[in-house]
């Protein structure tokens, strides 16, 4: 892997290539990833790309299936097709029927009585439904679909949010999700305020593939069109609490100390791996339960877009997986920490290590992750 090295303010500065496409599409393969909303499982079958595979995703008569999506007799896209009563999916070439499992159970060409072919199937991949969404996993998961626990509480009403596709990688779109200093600057008025940028202190920890982490801060009230906040203020104190589920599911739970009121951010990154990602978000709340829901998809969207212009003119599009690649102060806390859980998943030579570490002191940032 290739690296060259500057000096910035009296900081080396090492710059790398980054995670390579071809790594994280073997490595996490082993990880569940949305690949749809439930509700774009109709009659017919859905074409999507999931860590550069190309799949088709229908619903069988047990839930979802996903597969590769090219017929074995001709590689036509399996997604043309449709899907029957039985559920099984039809080949829009020749009419080759393949059921959930995957195996060919017609090829209308063969006169009756003539065997169908063994290596005349798709193999599926897993495939399951949870929380409104499709997720899939093309190898064998190393963890559970990570956990939204006020999905089957009554007393959560849950906003699917649209769908964010953005030109960069999984790893720039969670990252951006985790950052707590562009909050006030970026989102002025939504999530934060100018006039008060500094960050609280806050501790990450880990947890197995999990990133635990929280923070209290002071929010401004965003009424009219994003009237989303448990506040009778202009201003009231926010408590966050973050899962981040290695290695693209957030999981934030934001409560009004004042209140008591809970806005619970669900969002979950597909890797296309093809220099794209796709972001599942549900904007939940357990408060104005008789509201319209609206104006939480309609702030989600506006904090998208604008994180979405920022974060697409990043370069390199691939995080680095060398921590001294980029400048690192104490409020980026939760980016080192992921960055380093994330090398350790992808195993790449962490050699500058130290020389982050001594960045960070000569910035007076001290450890990375309290």
């Amino acid at each position: 892997m290739g690296e060259t090295s500057a000096v910035r303010g009296g900081v080396a500065v090492v710059a790398s290539l980054g995670f390579p496409e071809s790594g994280k599409q073997g490595l996490f393969r082993d990880f569940w990833h949305p690949v749809a909303w439930s509700s774009e499982l109709g009659p017919a079958p859905l074409s999507t790309v999931l860590l550069g595979e190309r799949l088709v995703v229908w619903r069988g008569p047990s839930g979802p299936v996903a597969a590769p999506d090219r017929c074995p007799h001709r590689g036509t896209a399996l997604s043309l097709g449709s899907v029957d009563a039985e559920g099984c999916l039809s080949c829009p070439y020749h009419g080759w029927r393949f059921d959930p499992e995957g195996r060919c159970v017609e090829v209308p060409q063969l006169r009756a009585g003539m065997p169908i072919p063994a290596r005349a199937q798709v193999p599926v991949h897993r495939c399951t439904e949870r929380y409104g969404m499709v997720w899939a996993c093309l190898g064998m998961p190393r963890a559970s679909v990570p956990a939204f626990p006020e999905w089957d509480d009554p007393s959560f009403r849950h906003v699917a949010c649209e769908r964010y596709r953005w030109k960069t990688s999984p790893e720039r779109m969670v990252e951006n999700f985790t950052d707590f200093g562009h909050l006030g600057y970026l989102h002025d008025g939504l999530l934060g305020t100018r006039d008060d940028l500094v960050v609280p202190d806050h501790r990450v920890r880990r947890e197995g593939l999990s990133l635990l982490y929280e923070m209290t801060m002071e929010v401004p009230n965003p009424k009219g069109l994003f009237a989303v906040a448990d506040l009778d203020s202009a201003r009231g104190t926010q408590r966050n609490s973050y899962v981040l589920s290695l290695p693209y599911t957030i999981h934030l739970v934001s409560e009004y100390v004042a209140r008591g009121g809970r806005r619970v951010l669900f969002f979950a990154v597909q890797p296309h791996g093809d220099g794209t990602c796709s972001g599942y978000c549900y904007q939940s709340r357990d408060f104005d339960l008789g509201g319209a829901d609206e104006p939480y998809a309609r702030f989600q969207a506006l904090l998208a877009e604008q994180d979405r212009v920022v974060v697409e003119s990043q370069e390199p599009l691939e995080v680095p997986n060398q921590l001294g690649a980029e400048l690192h102060l104490p409020f980026d806390k939760v980016a080192v920490a992921y960055r380093r859980a994330m090398s350790e998943l992808f195993g790449p030579d962490r050699q500058d290590e130290a020389e982050a570490g001594a960045a960070l002191a000569a910035a007076g940032g001290g450890g990375t992750c309290s």
